[in-house]
């Protein structure tokens, strides 16, 4: 073939691209056997009519990549972690992240409130930086583990669980449960953010040179204490439905009007400059010395209160069909 001029013929690099991932063991039978199917098949085309630079084109074309052709040959796997470790593996890291991003938060915390707090803002930054690496570190340990064991485990062992499955791994949440404790939880955590928030804002931010107050610290307390209340009572509502299993109707009436509640609170005291100092640019501007000639914008913060409100409802009601229907 006129590739062999070049000290190198097609076949020669596909076979070598599919045997530099095999052992010794192997290598060279799989080499004589892919030379053999090449040669067959490009003598039965080149008999037909085909020219031979091309008829091994095409034999090696029909063959397809090298890589996936290697991993059929192949012992070891071409993947992290295979189907036999993989529910585990699952299993493992969801167990490990509710345990550890928790505990890690709630640390921080006492460590913060303990040696004196920070802004909130500075708080938030850290909690969601603690949050994210403590999921990047368990996410890379427990992959690298569970890798390290798919590869260095017998071949006769290959898509086993590391620990054989009983009646005890079943999951405690009763079949009849549609709302789970994780999204629960997650739920009256952002729900806590959002009260405590507001609770820093209203109560006036401590340092007004490195903070800034968004929300008006004067705005008269039956205000303040109804959009508290009402994001408690939602809290409230989440651990209900949770303890009950699903949404029912008298749940959802509930959540619907807390929400409906907020939101025309909250827009009320938007259009009526109530909520937002009145200073926010300069305040914003001293802070992040930042130019403070703009104006709030009153009427998209509205629209943006009512369109997640919407969500909500709607999501609320959707859900609470969803249980009707199955029930």
């Amino acid at each position: 073939m006129s590739d062999q001029r070049t000290g190198s013929t097609l076949t020669d690099r596909y076979v070598w691209s599919v045997t530099r991932h095999l052992g010794p063991d192997t290598g060279p039978d799989v080499a004589r056997e892919l030379r053999g199917t090449v040669l067959d098949a490009v003598e039965a085309k080149v008999e037909a009519g085909t020219d031979p630079d091309r008829a091994e084109k095409e034999a090696l074309t029909e063959l397809g990549d090298p890589d996936v052709l290697a991993a059929q040959y192949g012992e070891k796997p071409r993947y992290l972690v295979g189907p036999g470790l993989y529910p585990g593996y699952v299993r493992l890291l969801r167990a490990l992240l509710a345990i550890l991003v928790p505990l890690v938060l709630v640390l921080l915390f006492a460590e913060q409130f303990v040696s004196g707090p920070d802004g909130f803002g500075d708080i938030a930054l850290q909690s969601v930086a603690a949050a994210i690496g403590v999921t990047v570190h368990v996410g890379f340990w427990v992959t690298l583990a569970y890798a390290f064991v798919e590869r260095t485990r017998p071949a006769d062992r290959q898509g086993e669980p590391l620990v054989a499955w009983d009646t005890g791994q079943l999951p405690e949440e009763t079949p009849w449960r549609q709302v789970s404790l994780p999204s629960t939880v997650v739920h009256v955590l952002l729900m806590g953010v959002v009260i405590a928030l507001l609770s820093w804002q209203f109560t006036g931010v401590s340092d007004p040179a490195t903070q800034v107050q968004v929300l008006d610290p004067d705005l008269a307390l039956p205000w303040t204490v109804l959009l508290v209340g009402l994001l408690a009572v939602e809290i409230v509502v989440a651990v209900l439905v949770w303890r009950v299993g699903h949404w029912t109707p008298a749940l959802a009436v509930v959540s619907v009007l807390a929400n409906a509640s907020w939101a025309t609170v909250a827009v009320w005291l938007l259009v009526q400059d109530q909520l937002i100092t009145a200073d926010l640019p300069e305040r914003f501007g001293a802070v992040f010395d930042l130019p403070a000639d703009w104006s709030v914008p009153t009427l998209p913060l509205a629209a943006a209160v009512i369109a997640v409100s919407a969500w909500e409802i709607g999501s609320c009601l959707n859900r609470t069909r969803q249980a009707a229907l199955r029930a």
